[in-house]
């Protein structure tokens, strides 16, 4: 199991670095990223049937079903591993996703844990997203180290409170097996908006950061820049090879 293809990830770095060049305008560029997220759901809906198929398959062998009225096991996996490298305009992760298996007494608990546990998960990708925009923000020389330090001291202070902001997340797959003793175990993956999950965690550091000074406030607006996010840090998912 690994978190993603490598020919996806092969894929995505030979599609980024088509568009990767300066552009005159913000028009522009965002026309070359609409061309490549064409060019990429394309390529990738050819495969994701196939990859869906397989995982199907073993998640079948090991006895787990879909709930009752939901859609195939299939047509869920495709639909979840789209959104794992699914592009907006702009050439940035369109979806954060997250997995979680709970195995509880019932099908209810297990369902209402394992949603709360895949939000978790996206929480904590989250945190790491804006870990790797300090640090690139300390490479450019935007921020010191020493501010660094300061901005992941409050990024690791609101890490378990990012979750709470979190609206809707979207369930692209849910599906449960019984286990010997009678318990339930369910797999669960949510998707939810990258953006709006950074601007959740900007706000929980501002609030954490009162105290600070003007001057830092500003550069921590500076740093959530998406288009620096790098590509597979939206997803922890696995996929069989």
């Amino acid at each position: 199991m690994k978190v993603l293809h490598f020919f996806l990830i092969g894929l995505l770095i030979t599609l980024a670095s088509c568009g990767a060049s300066k552009t005159s305008t913000t028009e522009t560029a965002m026309e070359i990223n609409r061309d490549r997220k064409s060019v990429l759901m394309s390529e990738l809906k050819k495969k994701a049937l196939k990859t869906a198929q397989k995982e199907a398959n073993n998640y079948k062998k090991e006895g787990y079903r879909v709930f009752l009225g939901d859609l195939p096991m299939e047509k869920q996996i495709e639909n979840a591993w789209l959104k794992a490298v699914d592009i907006n305009d702009r050439g940035f992760p369109e979806f954060i996703v997250g997995n979680a298996q709970v195995t509880a007494g019932n099908a209810t608990a297990a369902k209402s844990q394992a949603l709360h546990a895949s939000k978790v998960e996206i929480a904590s990708l989250t945190s790491s997203m804006v870990a790797s925009l300090i640090e690139s923000s300390v490479g450019n020389n935007e921020v010191t180290t020493v501010e660094a330090q300061t901005l992941n001291k409050y990024l690791q202070a609101s890490k378990e409170l990012i979750v709470a902001d979190f609206g809707q997340v979207l369930k692209v797959l849910e599906i449960y097996r019984e286990m010997p003793n009678k318990n339930v175990q369910v797999n669960v993956r949510v998707a939810y908006s990258t953006t709006l999950a950074l601007e959740s965690a900007r706000r929980r550091i501002q609030k954490e950061m009162e105290a600070e000074t003007q001057e830092l406030h500003q550069k921590l607006e500076k740093i959530f820049n998406p288009e620096r996010l790098q590509i597979g840090s939206n997803t922890n998912v696995e996929m069989d090879e």
